[in-house]
């Protein structure tokens, strides 16, 4: 999907850019909840057995039920309000940014994931924020995360358990052992990567997003997890 400027569009319609303005107000939410019904999905056991992948049983991870990840997007910085600046700060790409969490199976389906939020709020806020909503994850099932999610399992109601990478914890290295188990989990959570890069589809959310996008930004998010799920899948 492109994105350009109302007045483009406008020229490419033959319409003005305040009646182009009224069609993207009518049609965009739209397409976000279209996206929502495709990327907010119910997971049962049933499912997230028959759907594992042959590696993760191989590497004795038989009860994955997702990989939650955060992303942030970058925003034009809005500077009319001090304070707004300020929460739309991002220190993962140094820059103004809104900040989503998704969660996608070990196959790759899209199934949970938040609004897009100003980009100071921390990702463990988020999943306490969103845990109600995470009662869809089976008891007993885990989370293959990274060290961002550990200490979360209280947010969710079933209190599925964080497995991630080993912390150092005032040591000097990590043990050979801890180095082979944490190399198992980064190579499997490669799938929540290859998941974001199908949310950037939507030529919206790449690079700068303008101001002109602000109000739109969660119809974009909804409609870029749908095409995770559009596409063919990321594991057999």
């Amino acid at each position: 999907m492109y994105r350009y400027p109302l007045e483009t569009l406008g020229y490419m319609w033959g319409r003005v850019p305040g009646g182009i303005s009224g069609y993207l107000s009518e049609w965009v939410p739209m397409w976000g909840e279209a996206g929502e019904d495709l990327s907010i999905l119910e997971v049962s056991e049933e499912y997230l057995k028959a759907s594992l992948p042959a590696d993760y049983t191989s590497s004795g991870l038989g009860n994955i039920c997702a990989l939650p990840d955060g992303k942030d997007f970058m925003i034009h910085t809005p500077r009319s309000n001090t304070v707004l600046t300020r929460a739309s700060y991002s220190d993962k790409v140094h820059h103004s940014a809104v900040r989503c969490i998704s969660w996608t199976t070990p196959g790759g389906l899209a199934f949970e994931h938040t609004n897009l939020f100003f980009a100071r709020v921390t990702e463990k806020r988020l999943v306490e924020l969103w845990g109600p909503r995470l009662k869809k994850c089976p008891a007993g099932w885990k989370m293959l995360s990274d060290r961002g999610f550990a200490g979360t399992a209280h947010y969710y109601p079933n209190f599925n358990a964080q497995l991630t990478p080993k912390f150092l914890s005032g040591r000097k290295q990590f043990s050979s052992d801890e180095v082979s188990g944490d190399y198992e989990i980064c190579k499997l959570r490669y799938t929540c990567e290859v998941a974001f890069s199908r949310v950037t589809l939507e030529a919206g959310l790449r690079d700068v997003i303008p101001f002109g996008f602000f109000s739109v930004l969660d119809a974009m998010n909804h409609w870029g997890h749908a095409n995770v799920n559009i596409l063919a899948p990321l594991k057999k």
